[in-house]
């Protein structure tokens, strides 16, 4: 029977993969659908099914064409299949992508490396934040990622039927990002390489038929069951609007520049700055540069650099949108370190890196004690617990470990931070119930279901409460908080109301002085919100 070291030194990225599960299945099992866009979706997938819709979705009856129907349909199926939506098991369909894009980018860049070199390199993008993050929330950014990645491994193989198949299931998941970033990228490394006749071959007719047909079959789908109006909302308010004049996530050019260090974090001081080495740098003889032109190393950083400036240049921003491009990131730096080794800029960047985490370790531990001394709202007072100093110490003895062996190479401290970020997270998972209920409408629909089996729902100051019909299973009606105040007969008498209990306490008071005054009563009270009868 093989021994640890041995199973590592046979499987090291499988090894991680297994530890990352272990230290966030709790959150798996324990977390509720956030109201932001997870309960959206299973709102919408419900309504599909209840109006017998598989490509033309609505929302709340008001057309929605935001989205493609891949990920709605794995949401259909769980519902089909276990009859309730389980956390669990949608998870997976971001955990698993985010897996195998791991699984991917090692055999496509570190086939020949040692089995630590694999395990770090697995262990930092699994810790990179925005990729950390999304690997257990319930949206269809993983998988599109992961479409991607595979979409881009197919095209350096010269595999152009599976180059064109895994484009369409990204475009298929996410929208037009899962096309256009594939597509640039292939364009712009053989330009950049000098090989602008190999796109011919790349998008020889095997790669369009595969794309073109499956996408006629899709939008002919959408004509059948939406019409015109639905397939022109697809085809151009959500392409076309989006990227010139966003009707939502409108921010400046310099968006990305701001956000994409927390997005790459806690890695992104060693990570960002390798694109550049990667494109700019030569050696320091005869000016050859670092990477040859038809080095795989060059059509990541390109992947990364024109995916960067197009998502710049579209009107509609947000952070979740640089996910695709983190594994890019994170491998140029690999391929940068394994070529150059381990130089000066990189052990600086990397102590800088185990300091911080020093510092968020003992911010955790005297964040304990000065709790009461802080500024936080009433509702986070569970953050005060003993857990916090558990973490902060294992997060402080983590960065401590790994600070006496950054002068040595990078692989043993990334591995050392990832996992005391890892286990810092799992230690806090018993506040996860604590945190849905701040976070998520699960207990809010439970209390509402026990003080008003029946009758209308109106929600006052809520965000997006039209989609706790996933819960209560009958209409949730918002009624702007301003025009209740004004006009207090638009809430029935005899309808259960949920009220926000907003920060304003003034307006909160408010609130219940009219609900007070027309006779209704508080009969329970959960996290932020009130339930009203």
């Amino acid at each position: 029977m093989p021994g640890m070291k041995e199973w590592f030194n046979k499987y090291p990225v499988y090894c991680v993969m297994v530890f990352v599960t272990l230290c966030i299945a709790p959150v798996l099992v324990m977390r509720d659908f956030t109201p932001a866009n997870e309960l959206r979706y299973l709102s919408i997938a419900d309504e599909a099914l209840a109006d017998g819709h598989i490509v033309a979705f609505t929302s709340h009856g008001e057309t929605y064409a935001d989205k493609p129907p891949l990920f709605f349909w794995i949401l259909m199926l769980c519902r089909l299949l276990f009859g309730r939506y389980s956390m669990a098991v949608l998870s997976l369909f971001s955990l698993i992508p985010a897996f195998v894009t791991v699984a991917v980018m090692d055999r496509w860049s570190l086939r020949e490396a040692s089995p630590r070199t694999r395990a770090a390199a697995a262990m930092m993008l699994l810790t990179t934040a925005l990729f950390l993050g999304m690997a257990v929330y319930v949206r269809m950014d993983m998988l599109m990622c992961m479409f991607i990645v595979l979409a881009l491994y197919a095209f350096w193989k010269d595999r152009y039927v599976l180059f064109g198949l895994f484009t369409f299931l990204a475009l298929f998941t996410k929208g037009p990002l899962g096309l256009l970033i594939p597509l640039l990228a292939v364009t712009v490394y053989l330009f950049t390489s000098g090989r602008e006749r190999e796109l011919s071959k790349a998008f020889d007719w095997p790669f369009w038929a595969v794309l073109a047909g499956l996408s006629v079959l899709w939008l002919a789908g959408a004509y059948w069951e939406g019409g015109w109006e639905y397939l022109s909302n697809l085809l151009f308010h959500q392409t076309i609007g989006r990227a010139v004049n966003a009707f939502h996530h409108k921010a400046p050019l310099w968006f990305y520049f701001a956000v994409i260090w927390g997005v790459a974090a806690p890695w992104c001081l060693l990570t960002i700055p390798s694109v550049g080495v990667a494109l700019l740098r030569h050696r320091e003889s005869g000016g050859e540069r670092l990477f040859s032109r038809r080095d795989k190393t060059r059509l990541f950083a390109w992947t990364v650099v024109s995916g960067f400036i197009m998502l710049s240049v579209i009107s509609s921003k947000l952070a979740i949108y640089l996910l695709p491009l983190l594994p890019f990131l994170n491998y140029v730096f690999i391929r940068v370190v394994r070529k150059t080794g381990w130089e000066g800029w990189m052990r600086r960047s990397l102590s800088l890196t185990t300091i911080l985490f020093a510092l968020i370790g003992f911010a955790m531990v005297a964040g304990f004690f000065c709790f009461d001394r802080l500024p936080v709202p009433a509702e986070y007072a569970f953050v005060r617990t003993p857990l916090l100093i558990l973490a902060g110490l294992i997060l402080l003895a983590g960065s401590i470990a790994a600070l006496f062996r950054v002068r040595n190479g990078w692989q043993r401290p990334v591995l050392i931070l990832g996992a005391s970020l890892l286990l810092g997270a799992a230690v806090l998972t018993p506040l996860q119930p604590a945190v849905n209920e701040v976070t998520a409408y699960g207990a809010l629909c439970r209390e509402i279901r026990a003080a008003a089996p029946e009758g209308d729902v109106y929600a006052v100051g809520l965000s997006r409460p039209e989609s706790m019909d996933v819960y209560l299973h009958r209409p949730v009606r918002y009624v702007d908080p301003e025009a209740v105040l004004r006009n207090p007969s638009l809430l029935p008498s005899d309808a259960a109301i949920v009220l926000s209990r907003t920060k304003d306490a003034a307006a909160s008071f408010r609130y219940s002085g009219i609900l007070r005054e027309s006779g209704r009563t508080c009969v329970s009270e959960t996290a932020l919100y009130s339930v009203w009868r």
